[in-house]
Parts: C-alpha cells; sequence; structure tokens
C-alpha cells in the first residue's frame, strides 16, 4: 500500500522559474519577517524535489524568526522543518507539528492551524491509526471552509481520499478524491495527486484500463510541474498495475522510474514502495542478483522507517498520557484558586456557611444514596422477575408450537392407523363370509396407502424434532476464516443439484456475481453453510413453483448469487424471479413453524434457524425483500470484525 499526502501549499507549484525566482528575491534587501516567509516558501518548492534542500532553508527560516522574535514565521519555519523530516524521523516531526499548532493556537492563526492539523493527520495516518488521523484531517477541512480558502480545501479532500484508499474504504476514497477533482478543475489549480488517487481506486476496483489512464496524466502533469514525489507515486502505482497483469517487464521499468524519483526527492517511503515491487518482479522473472540487490534496499528501507515507527507509538502514547496528567494538574490547580479566592473574600462568615451547606449537601447525599441503593433493589428485583416471566413465555409458546406441529401429524397417524384396523377386520369378515377377490385387492390398496400416510407423517414429526435439535445446538463450533465466495457457489451447486434430483426435468438460470478480492471472514461455516443451502433451496422451490403454475413461454427461471464488500461488512444477497411472498405473510417468515409451502413439504423451522444462525451465532442480520409474483432476495450481512 502506497502513503501519499499532501503538506505543503506551495508544492503543487514546484517549477524551475518559480523556484528561481524566489532565490533571486532572496538576495535581495528584506525585513526579516518577510525573508523569514520568503525561506519558507523556498523550502515549500524544494519539499516536491529534494527534502534535504527542503530541510536547509526551513532550518534557516526558524533560526531567523527565533532570533527576531517573530512567532509567526517560527510557526511556519516549524512546520517546513517537520515536513522535511518526516520521512526520516516520524518522532521528532510530530514534536515540530505540536509546537507549530501551540503557536497558531495562541496568536489564534486558523490558516496555521489547518496546516498543522493536516501535518499531524499525516503522521497518524502513517502509524495506521485511522481513527485520529481521519479526526485531524476532518478538522483541518473543517478550517478550511470556515477561512473559504478553496485551494486549501482541494488539498484536504484529496488527503482524505488517500486515507480512504489506504484503508481499503474504496467507496469514500472515490467520493472524496471526486469532490477535490471537480473543485480543483474549477480553480484550475494541479490535479496530479488526485489523478494519482483515482487510479488507485479504479485500479483496486479491476477497472484496470481506467487507472492506467488516470496514472499516465499524473504522471505528465507531475513532470510538468517537476514534482519528483507525486511523479514516483504515479509511476509506482502504474507498476503495481502491470504487475496485477502479469507484465513483468513493463512492471520493472517503472517501478525503477519510480524508485529513482524517491531517490532523488529523498522520499523514503517511495524508495520502499518502487523497490518491495521490484524484488517481487525480479524473484519471479530473474536475474535473482537483481532481485537481492532490491531486496537489500527493501530491508534498509524497512529498517529506517518501522524501526521509528515503533518508537513513534510509544511515544504517541507518552504523549497522550502527560497530556492528559497536565490537564488534571490544570484543573486541579484552578479549583484550588477558585476556593482560596472564596475563602479570601467571604472570610469567616463565608467559610462557615461553606461547612454548613457542605454538612448539609453531605447529608442530602446520603439520603439519596441511600434511596437510590433502594430504587436499585427494586429495579434488579424487577428486573429479574422480568427475565424470568420472558422466559416463561417464550418456553410456552415455543412448547405450545411444538406441541400444536406434532400434534398434526400424530393425529394423521392415529386416524390412517385405526382405518387400518378396520380394514384388517373388515377383511377379515369378507373372508369368512365369501371370497372376493376384487374386494380384497380394495381393501389392501387402501391399506397400503394408509401405511405409507403414516409413514409420511411420521416421517414429518421426526424432521419437526431435527430441526428442534438443529436449534438447540447453533453455533457451537468455532469460528474460522472462510472464503465466502467458495462457499456460496458451493451451496448454490448443491441446492441445484438437489431440486435437479427430485425433478430431472426441471433447468434454471444460475447467475454468480461474486465480489473479487473479499477477504476471509470469521465464520462457523457448517452452519452458514445449511443457511446458504436453505435459501437457495427454497429459491429454486419458488421459482420451479411459479413454472409449474404459470407455464408462460417467455419465464425463465433464474437464482442469482450475489457477494459484496462493505465498509465494516461482508454481504451475501440470495435471489429469486420465483412466486414472491404476499405482503400479509412477510411479518411472519421468521417465525418458527411457519411456511408457505403445502403440508408436508416443510416443517416452517429452515428460515427461523437460518435467522437464529446469523443474528445470534454470527452478530450478523438476514434480512428479506419480497414482491408477489416478482420474486424474493434474502441479505445476509456479517461483520468483518467479530
Amino acid at each position: 500500500m502506497f502513503l501519499v499526502f499532501l503538506t505543503a501549499p506551495g508544492a503543487a507549484l514546484a517549477q524551475s522559474p518559480a523556484l528561481d525566482s524566489l532565490r533571486e528575491l532572496a538576495r535581495q534587501p528584506q525585513s526579516d519577517s518577510s525573508r523569514v516567509l520568503l525561506l519558507c516558501s523556498i523550502s515549500d518548492q524544494y519539499w516536491a524535489r529534494r527534502t534535504d534542500s527542503a530541510e536547509v532553508y526551513a532550518r534557516r527560516a526558524l533560526a531567523l524568526a527565533r532570533r527576531t522574535g517573530y512567532q509567526h514565521g517560527e510557526g511556519e519555519a516549524l512546520n517546513r522543518l517537520g515536513a522535511a523530516l518526516r520521512e526520516r524521523n516520524l518522532a521528532r516531526a510530530l514534536e515540530l507539528f505540536q509546537q507549530s499548532l501551540r503557536i497558531a493556537e495562541v496568536r489564534h492563526d486558523v490558516p496555521l492551524q489547518a496546516q498543522n492539523l493536516r501535518s499531524i493527520g499525516i503522521i497518524y495516518v502513517y502509524l495506521r491509526d485511522q481513527q485520529q488521523g481521519l479526526s485531524y484531517y476532518f478538522r483541518a477541512l473543517r478550517l478550511g471552509r470556515q477561512l473559504h480558502d478553496q485551494r486549501r480545501v482541494v488539498l484536504e479532500l484529496s488527503n482524505i481520499g488517500l486515507a480512504y484508499d489506504l484503508f481499503n474504504q474504496l467507496d469514500s476514497a472515490q467520493y472524496y478524491q471526486q469532490q477535490a477533482y471537480a473543485l480543483a478543475r474549477q480553480l484550475h489549480t494541479p490535479t496530479n495527486y488526485i489523478l494519482y488517487g483515482l487510479g488507485q481506486v479504479a485500479r483496486k476496483r479491476g477497472r484496470l484500463a481506467e487507472a492506467r489512464g488516470y496514472y499516465r496524466r499524473s504522471i505528465a502533469e507531475s513532470k510538468a510541474l517537476g514534482h519528483e514525489r507525486s511523479t514516483n507515486f504515479a509511476y509506482v502505482g502504474l507498476a503495481t498495475l502491470f504487475q496485477q497483469q502479469g507484465r513483468l517487464d513493463s512492471s520493472i521499468y517503472y517501478a525503477r522510474l519510480g524508485c529513482q524519483a524517491a531517490q532523488h526527492n529523498g522520499f523514503l517511503r517511495g524508495v520502499l514502495n518502487a523497490s518491495t515491487l521490484l524484488t517481487h518482479d525480479f524473484k519471479r522473472r530473474g536475474p535473482a542478483d537483481s532481485a537481492l540487490k532490491y531486496q537489500s534496499l527493501l530491508l534498509t528501507m524497512k529498517d529506517t522507517l518501522f524501526g521509528q515507527e515503533k518508537v513513534m507509538r510509544l511515544q504517541n502514547i507518552n504523549y497522550q498520557e502527560q497530556e492528559r496528567a497536565r490537564q488534571a494538574a490544570a484543573d486541579q490547580a484552578a479549583l484550588k484558586t477558585r476556593y482560596r479566592t472564596y475563602a479570601l473574600v467571604a472570610g469567616l462568615v463565608g467559610l462557615l456557611a461553606l461547612v454548613l451547606l457542605l454538612v448539609r449537601h453531605r447529608r442530602q447525599q446520603q439520603r439519596a444514596n441511600a434511596a437510590l441503593q433502594t430504587s436499585l433493589a427494586e429495579l434488579k428485583s424487577t428486573q429479574f422477575q422480568l427475565v424470568q416471566r420472558e422466559k416463561m413465555a417464550f418456553l410456552g409458546e415455543l412448547t405450545a408450537g411444538v406441541a400444536h406441529e406434532l400434534q398434526n401429524p400424530l393425529s394423521f397417524v392415529k386416524k390412517f392407523a385405526e382405518v387400518s384396523t378396520d380394514l384388517v377386520d373388515e377383511i377379515n369378515g369378507a373372508q369368512r363370509l365369501a371370497r372376493d377377490g376384487r374386494l380384497e385387492r380394495e381393501i389392501l390398496d387402501g391399506l397400503k396407502q394408509n401405511i405409507l400416510n403414516i409413514s409420511q407423517h411420521g416421517q414429518r414429526a421426526t424432521a419437526i424434532i431435527k430441526g428442534m435439535l438443529e436449534h438447540a445446538r447453533t453455533g457451537s463450533a468455532p469460528r474460522e476464516a472462510t472464503d465466502l465466495n467458495a462457499l456460496v457457489a458451493e451451496n448454490l451447486r448443491l441446492a441445484y443439484a438437489g431440486i435437479r434430483h427430485q425433478d430431472p426435468d426441471f433447468q434454471a438460470t444460475l447467475s454468480t456475481h461474486l465480489a473479487p478480492g473479499l477477504p476471509a471472514v470469521a465464520v462457523i461455516a457448517p452452519d452458514l453453510g445449511r443457511v446458504l443451502l436453505n435459501l437457495c433451496t427454497n429459491a429454486f422451490y419458488a421459482v420451479r413453483q411459479r413454472q409449474l403454475a404459470q407455464p408462460a413461454p417467455g419465464y425463465q427461471p433464474e437464482v442469482a448469487v450475489t457477494t459484496r464488500l462493505l465498509a465494516e461488512a461482508a454481504e451475501i444477497r440470495v435471489r429469486d424471479n420465483g412466486t414472491g411472498i404476499a405482503e400479509a405473510l412477510k411479518t411472519k417468515v421468521f417465525q418458527p413453524f411457519f411456511t408457505t409451502k403445502p403440508v408436508g413439504e416443510g416443517t416452517g423451522l429452515g428460515l427461523s434457524l437460518s435467522h437464529d444462525i446469523i443474528s445470534s451465532g454470527h452478530g450478523g442480520t438476514l434480512a428479506m425483500e419480497s414482491e408477489e409474483g416478482q420474486g424474493t432476495e434474502f441479505i445476509i450481512t456479517l461483520p468483518l470484525r467479530s
């Protein structure tokens, strides 16, 4: 993953004529404050070209600002020095940004506050702290809009988009990059970083031709601006695209160009990204000495960057703790000062009144605590009673449902058994009177049919009991990382094979839309497989029933399954174009023992069990959308983190 962030306001305008003009201006006599700001502008221009030169001019600006007591210039210079040092020393960079932010807050310098909030956000995004990084970015965006500084808003929007891309939240990344691009086009400002961000989103979504176009436009614009950093990003993005396509020669070519640009700029993370690609490509294609060369470079960059980041995480924790301690100490000191002031003003009378008030307050607090304890005890007792009543009500409802469902097949068994007994008595009586072969056959056929009915209803009672046992043992197995695409496809095939086994003449269209790159999700695979098999089987049953009931020549049964990656969850959809479900029945489909199938074809426990597996067993949701006569769709949502 490549880290790309915009920092210096003037970096996007880094051209040789502009830099030469600034250096020429620096040779002319100026006031100290003007010279400080001029040196900061030169540092901005160098930041996109060579970070070591940017550091030199930032240090000169800082020294002059401190020597002349120019606080605003000191804050600007601290920010520029932090940007130049960020690639080599994250801890020092954060310290400089915090110093600059404190100066801006004391002076109520809103533009400098926004600049430092963005810079601190970059540090936290580097450390993969999404919440902190985006928090600082959005604070900077709010200040930019408050200032009505549209150029600053473009930078903030693009940075937010790049951060979302880093955390693979592609919908958000595309949204903010498109906003940044539209505003930049209105302002006629550079779009080289934005084009790179749009290319990243397109590449990750598999739109490779579109991504290639964005990368090439970013390269062209970056070269025209003399911007080494964004050139590195676009080259590495293009190399990654060719690596995905298996075009290793092209991948190596652009990765080398990206590595050269990053080395020339002093951009260590750019060198790391490019050398990672080159190591992988040369290991696959050869020669081995080239792979070893770039692997050595890769390891050097990792030692330099990630060793510092580990220290940075500890310093970040210490910094937050120190801030909390400092705030607590300040609050305590303020409280002591307030009490001391009251004592001096009020004197002895005030002190006596305070004592009386404290005594009264303590007594009231004691009475209130006693009342609260009594209320809490009553609440716990009432809560326990309500829980017990709810449990008993649920148990009674469940028992009544089981009894009702078992009563039907058992009544049929009893009825057909009695009829069979009468038939046996009848045939015995008929044989004693006269032997009639035709009568015997009719009686025996009736007896056989009764026995089949007894077997059928006995199997239904067994299915009800089996379903209840499955309810009881759901969720007992451990969760394991599972390929959802494979699980969905397998159960769709099993369900289709099952319906074809019952009706060999049945044909249906199977559509699969499985999200590429869907991460493995920790689930109980056997339980989730039962849910998918049940939903797919119900879908095939619905389209078969519609085909039998309405044999229209243009109707083609179809069952479609779809997987999709959401922000914090994975989504599975099972859709059919079958009979659909009536509006009046939609609220009952997940109730135990409710079924729309004819008697004997379902127990009414499948969807109820599926709902329990998804909601209770996996912490997800199972929802349904249906239109009578048009079809039904079930939507499963599973959280990526349990």
